[in-house]
């Protein structure tokens, strides 16, 4: 099995996005994006998710196909959840959305 990081460095990444970040204004870098940044037909299901979902959101982008509908989509790094729960509304009842992260947070 090939090991990508140290634990340190593991640690390190676990503690900063789960225990220092307790809103994106906390963020140190700013590679973060905003809701504008999401394409135009994807903006008006925002005010379907929580607001604490939506202001722990630490994502660099957010990569959304066209055609979801029915499909199966893994968000690896999910986070809090902002764009699993965006991307659920897009692939419908027949689709699903998988959300991974690092941190138990």
């Amino acid at each position: 099995m090939v090991q990508f990081s140290s634990p340190l460095t593991l640690e390190k990444v676990q503690n900063y996005y789960g225990k220092v970040l307790s809103s994106s204004t906390d963020l140190k870098t700013s590679a973060c994006c905003s809701a504008e940044a999401l394409p135009l037909h994807v903006r008006p299901l925002m005010k379907n998710i929580h607001p604490e979902i939506l202001d722990r959101f630490y994502g660099c982008g957010s990569p959304f196909p066209v055609a979801l509908q029915g499909r199966t989509v893994l968000d690896l790094g999910c986070g809090t959840g902002r764009d699993v729960y965006l991307l659920s509304q897009l692939v419908g009842e027949k689709g699903q959305v998988i959300g991974i992260d690092m941190t138990s947070e």
